[in-house]
């Protein structure tokens, strides 16, 4: 998987899965905030919305998962 930057030390961070296997870095904040891309292209080196912290962990969602399950 390509260097996520940011993204691989922030909280806002989600890796979602694709049912072919793919993996995509998904960010938390595109939801309430279009300055930020949804999947963002990689590696971010630059993020006003970054806050320390581990990527979000999938809470038994099935398509999401932590940097620490793959």
């Amino acid at each position: 998987m390509t260097d996520p930057g940011l993204c691989g030390r922030c909280a806002h961070a989600r890796i979602v899965a694709s049912r072919r296997g793919s993996r995509f870095w998904l960010c938390g904040l595109s939801r309430v905030d279009p300055r930020f891309a949804r999947y963002p292209a990689l590696p971010v080196l630059r993020c006003v919305g970054h806050v320390a912290g581990a990527p979000a962990t999938g809470e038994g969602k099935g398509d999401i998962h932590s940097e620490a399950e793959q």
